[in-house]
């Protein structure tokens, strides 16, 4: 689920006193006061209003484990939503508003009340709030926590649905990211022991000539490394994209990049179809060579490592996973802009792109490529992202550091890709798993 990230490295949060008295003083230097308006209120001086460089803090209630901040005049919070509430007392505010009328943030003004409703790992807590003054930089506020409503376990707003049964059957599998309706979804599929199993999935984004993301898992069927790249690359057109979409050898020839496949030909080693399928144009990057070759490779080979340590090749460990869920792609809201390359390739051709980021053949050459990854075991999950500069000057041999050093929170990963990954979860468990990684989740 999409959420936002902290503007800034939080500061630390100062005192937050209980107010019994009609007003209190705060020790902001402004000689404002803060007038309480409900028995058991607090009241609370947040800065950065005007300019988070001249004074930034945060706002952490009593009992919640997430915090409020000043954004663009707004007011912001990665487990917060707000709603405009009715001026005046705030023991005067006894209407909590409608599911509908929740936003991410809200702008704020002086003399105007607030609901914020905190999302925790089983329930709601709604806050009332009075903004009592804005002078500068500081916001002087007055709040009371308005009691809590526990939700349903298995909620999940932002779920994948699909319009077409046919054409979309895997939609609500855990790897696929939600659905883009401006681009085209495709899902390549095999048929093993007569079962229609899931190969990968891609989003086409035709403006870009490039998928928006690839998706797949790695479980006891699909792990296993039962066949061999061939010898010679069986390259096609993608035939499930309409024709007027398909990309051929024409967008990816004499242009100095590497036919970079999105969903690895080593990913897709159990059967030669699933194999095959890797090939299609439709899930090919253009590349630099030591990128492909080099970073890249090694962190792919990482996640297949993980899928196919702990038991020979036939599934991933038992002690560490019964399957993974995997969204690859390259930042298609984030482009290589005027980039001449280095190195040539092997036609003595420099790879370059244009003022807005294209390939001399019209495709999109991604700034960045990104990595989110889903752990699953039993009704345990672990996730993590990667983000990598498509760079000719990462290591060709990278350690686990180096690796380690591109790892990242799916919540940032989403900020910086503009996707939702694992929007199929239920919702606490994908607020859970995305807000934060261990490195000691993954074996290095």
């Amino acid at each position: 689920m999409k959420k936002t990230l902290l503007f800034l490295a939080l500061a630390a949060v100062t005192g937050l006193a209980g107010c019994d008295d009609d007003s209190t003083a705060l020790p902001n230097g402004s000689g404002q006061t803060i007038e309480t308006t409900e028995e058991g209120s607090s009241t609370f001086v947040l800065q950065g209003y005007e300019n988070a460089a001249d004074g930034y803090n945060t706002l952490k209630i009593d009992g919640l484990d997430d915090v409020l901040y000043l954004k663009d005049k707004q007011l912001a919070g990665s487990a917060y939503n707000f709603a405009d509430g009715t001026a005046g007392r705030l023991d005067q505010m006894n209407t909590r508003p409608a599911d509908n009328a929740w936003q991410p943030t809200t702008a704020i003004a002086a003399g105007q009340n607030y609901w914020a409703r905190h999302r925790g790992l089983s329930a709601y807590t709604y806050i009332k709030l009075r903004v009592a003054y804005i002078e500068g930089n500081n916001v002087g506020l007055e709040y009371a926590i308005d009691g809590s409503e526990n939700f349903d376990l298995n909620e999940n707003t932002n779920a994948n649905t699909s319009a077409d049964a046919d054409r979309q059957r895997f939609v609500t599998d855990y790897s696929i990211p939600a659905m883009n309706q401006n681009n085209y979804y495709v899902e390549h599929t095999v048929t093993m022991d007569n079962e229609t199993i899931l190969n990968y999935a891609l989003e086409w984004d035709n403006t870009m000539r490039h998928a928006a993301w690839v998706a797949f898992s790695f479980d006891a069927t699909t792990s296993p490394k039962n066949f061999n790249r061939p010898d010679e690359d069986p390259w096609d057109v993608d035939p499930l994209l309409p024709s007027d979409m398909q990309t051929s050898n024409d967008q990816h020839r004499m242009d100095g990049f590497d036919r970079g496949h999105l969903c690895a030909s080593n990913d897709r080693v159990y059967v030669k179809e699933a194999n095959d399928q890797t090939f299609y144009y439709s899930n090919i990057s253009p590349q630099l060579n030591d990128f492909n070759t080099g970073f890249w490779a090694a962190l792919e080979d990482r996640i297949q490592r993980w899928a196919r340590s702990g038991n020979g090749t036939s599934v991933i460990p038992n002690e560490n996973y019964d399957k993974l869920y995997v969204a690859k792609g390259g930042t298609l809201n984030e482009l290589l802009t005027n980039f001449t390359g280095s190195k040539a390739d092997s036609n003595g051709i420099y790879p370059s792109t244009d003022g807005n980021g294209f390939t001399k053949n019209g495709v999109a050459c991604p700034k960045y490529y990104f990595m989110a990854i889903l752990s699953e075991k039993g009704d345990n999950y672990h996730a993590i992202g990667f983000l990598v500069e498509h760079s000719e000057t990462l290591p060709d041999d990278p350690s686990a550091d180096d690796i380690k050093a591109c790892a990242m929170s799916i919540d940032e990963l989403e900020e910086r890709t503009g996707l939702d990954f694992f929007c199929n979860l239920p919702d606490l468990i994908e607020n859970t798993v995305e807000a934060s990684f261990s490195l000691n989740d993954w074996t290095w």
